[in-house]
Formats: structure tokens, sequence, C-alpha cells
């Protein structure tokens, strides 16, 4: 689940300049977490949750899914020798501030916390490890049970070394106001050529409203649609940590960037905050008809506005493709790492793993939480692909979204993401929204971003 707004990156710059100046500069931290095997540290810690077994071993954690309550509750009732204390370290962002506050003080980490693949390099990055590698206990024996995108977003270009447990992900698909193209009796685009030629349709059949809306504070979106154009502009490994490779000077990217500049410029599009309350309002009123995001977008809006199939306007189709050759990407999602002050590193580790696996776990996490799997017996079970969703008319949104899932092959993001989204929100907006020339935007963001790199003390590769 991606959340994302500009205080978010306000907070996080910050946090990732220091940890990325840390991680190069030398630093007393080990290159591997520290292994810890108290089981009585947690013994009086605050959870908000209620504990089962008050004897047993606690465990903390720090996580903000929805309906994550539920979770927790069904551990601690299916577990006697140990027990999930979980409180909200806060969503995002303010998480990931207040673990780089633990950081500092060397105290005060949960043992398990939630993070964003796009967060977690900047906790691994260099000589500084502040996340366990489960490799060391076990988790590549799960490899095969979770999606190979998810997978490849947790082990970060190494063969052996995994810092979290796959939870959810985002499959990139285009909410489509049904109501709108059958209103004006036009068809459905399933190419961006058929998209901007939608757009014009619906225009010229009296439709007053926008084809979408570009996010003026848009991030992983555009990694996504750079990524459907065979673009990779960043590049980070953890088994060679000093190095990042940034490149958005590559014909894809001014390929998707000219495109929506044009879309812009024609009139056909919205260029809009996402997070503002007023786009949310103009997609409930059918002032847009269509818009291109990540799955999670239907539990995030879709089912808070609809609860009814009749109520409903809205059908999940694939997101359009250039050709044939249009990879299927992905935007967003998030996993458990466990952290190096684990009071205890080998229970932590077992129980990061055990929050969401089993079928209960993460049938809940789909129906409560909104979240989508990257669990392959459920992604690939006759149950999940067939069920309905009122919000969305009933429809089998899954057969649509689980495909998509399932090719979806990784991304990779740098140990200073944050930052970098940043420079590329404003680089990008000035480019679509008021017309700036794609060619010098996106020469200047690569410059920009690879100074920046270099100032942190990494080395500046080719991204291929």
């Amino acid at each position: 689940m991606m959340l994302k707004s500009k205080k978010i990156f306000a907070v996080l710059a910050a946090v990732a300049a220091s940890l990325s100046l840390a991680a190069c500069g030398g630093s007393n931290a080990s290159d591997t977490a520290t292994a810890n095997s108290d089981k009585h540290a947690n013994d009086n810690a605050s959870c908000t949750n209620k504990v089962v077994h008050a004897d047993a071993q606690k465990v903390t954690v720090w996580a903000w899914y929805p309906g994550f309550e539920k979770i927790v509750d069904h551990f601690n009732n299916s577990h006697s020798d140990v027990q999930v204390c979980w409180n909200n370290g806060g969503q995002g962002g303010a998480e990931y501030t207040r673990f780089q506050n633990t950081i500092k003080a060397g105290k005060g980490a949960p043992d398990i916390i939630q993070l964003e693949y796009e967060a977690m390099p900047q906790f691994i990055a260099g000589q500084q490890k502040y996340l366990v590698d489960l490799g060391k206990y076990g988790m590549n024996s799960y490899k095969a049970d979770y999606t190979d995108g998810a997978w490849n977003s947790v082990t970060f270009g190494s063969s052996s070394s995994v810092y979290a447990v796959p939870v959810d992900a985002g499959p990139f698909v285009m909410y489509v106001n049904q109501e709108v193209f059958d209103k004006y009796q036009v068809k459905v685009p399933t190419t961006w050529a058929e998209f901007e030629q939608a757009g014009k349709d619906l225009q010229a059949k009296g439709y007053t409203g926008k084809l979408t809306n570009w996010q003026t504070d848009g991030t992983a979106v555009n990694i996504a649609l750079f990524a459907q154009k065979g673009a990779q502009v960043y590049k980070y490994s953890a088994s060679d940590p000093t190095k990042v490779g940034i490149d958005f000077d590559q014909q894809g990217v001014k390929d998707v960037l000219s495109y929506w500049q044009k879309l812009s410029k024609e009139g056909l599009i919205d260029t809009a905050d996402q997070s503002s309350t007023d786009t949310m309002k103009k997609f409930g009123a059918g002032d847009y008809a269509t818009y291109v995001q990540a799955s999670w977008f239907m539990g995030y809006y879709v089912k808070g506005a609809y609860k009814t199939a009749a109520d409903s306007p809205f059908k999940i189709y694939e997101a359009p493709k250039w050709d044939d050759s249009t990879p299927d990407v992905n935007q967003g999602g998030s996993a458990f790492a466990v952290t190096y002050q684990a009071k205890d590193t080998k229970a932590a580790a077992e129980v990061a793993r055990e929050l969401y696996g089993d079928d209960y776990a993460q049938k809940s996490g789909v129906s409560d939480g909104g979240l989508f799997p990257t669990w392959k017996k459920l992604l690939s079970s006759t149950e999940f692909i067939n069920q309905t969703y009122p919000y969305l008319g009933d429809q089998k949104a899954n057969e649509v979204i689980a495909p998509v899932a399932k090719g979806w092959a990784g991304d990779q993001f740098l140990p200073f993401q944050t930052y970098a989204y940043d420079a590329q929100q404003k680089s990008f907006a000035s480019i679509v929204k008021s017309g700036t020339s794609v060619d010098s935007g996106v020469s200047k963001l690569t410059s920009t971003l690879q100074d920046y790199a270099k100032q942190q003390g990494f080395t500046v590769e080719s991204v291929k």
C-alpha cells in the first residue's frame, strides 16, 4: 500500500539523506544486523491489542495495514508460545522518521516493522544494516510461495539475502467509469494511442469531464509508466551497496513524458495532486472517465465510496499498453522486516513470516485490508479469482489483476529514494503541467540526482 503526500516527501528526504550519509561514510554499525535472543525483554511492552496468553513471549510490531487488528488477534489466538504486541508506528513517512529516531537513539525500534518496498534500501545501504537478513533464518525456503516481483523487491539483487517478508503489491490497472463510456458510446481503450483517441471522442460527443488525472504529486506511478516503456531509471543492489544507477535521459522516459505533456496541452487530462480532496471528489462525481492506478486504489477509495453493485459506475480493465511487448508493472506494496534492535531475532523472523502465513490471514488482508496478495497460493485460487466486488458492480476484478501481479518482475529503488522522488516530482510537474522541454528536463534531473548520489559517497554506474 502506498501513502504519498508533500509532507511525507519533506520528512523522508531528511531521513534518506541522513541514512545515506551514514551508509557510505563509515560507522560502528556492523554490515549485518546483530542477532539477539532475549525472550523476556518485551515482557512489559505496551500493546494496542489484547494479549491472549499473558505469560508467553512478546514480539513487538509496527504496522498500519487496514484491518490489521484481525490479523494480530488471529495470530495470538492460534499461538500460545508467542504473542504479537502491535502498535501503529505511523503511516509511511511518519513511521520511517520514527524508526530513524530509534536508530539515532540506539533503542526504541520494534522487533518487526512494516516498510514499503521502495523505502527498504535506505535501511540496508552500505556498511550499516538496520534490517535483519532473513535468509539466515530460513526465509529462502519460502521463495516459491511469493510472486517473482514481490520476492525480487525484498532481496535487492541478492541470491541469498532476504530483507523482508512480502505482504502486498499494487498491480497497475485502469479504473473505468463505465457509465461515461456507455453513455457516449466510446470504446474502452486498450492501448495508449486508443487512450488519447478516447479522450478526444468523449469531448467531441459532449463529455465535459477529463479523460483522467495525471498526478502532479505522482511518484511510483511514473516509475510504473516508464517501466511499461521498458525504461529502468534506478538501479541498486544489496550485493554491491555502494553503487547506484540513475538515468532519466533515455528514450522510453522521454516518450512517456512527451505523451502526457501532449494530452495536457490538448486539454484532455487534469493535472492535480491525487492527495487533494478535490481530486477524489472529481473522481467520484464522474469528472474523470478513467484513472490509471494500482490495484490498492480500489480499497483506498472506491470501496469506501460505493457500497453496492448498483451504486458503482466503475470497472477495472488492464492498463493501456504501448504494444504487445509492454510488460506487466506494479505501483507500491509493502512487507514485514525484522529490525536490528529485535529483542529475539529468531522469534521475530518466525513471526514476520507467519503473520500473513495462512489462509485466514491472507483472505482477511484482502477482504478487511483491501490488500492485493503476493502469496501465490491465494493469488491462484479459484475462490480468489472468482471473488466479486460490489463496489465494482460485482465484477470479478481479480481475473484482470491477478495476471498482472504474476507477470510483474520487480522494481529497483535507491537508498535515498524519497529525495529522488521529491526531485522527480518537481521536474515532471514542470514538464507535463507547465510545458517545460522534455529533453532538458530529464537531462537536468539525471544530473541533479547523480550529483547528489556522489555527494553521499555512492559510485554512479549505468542502469543497464
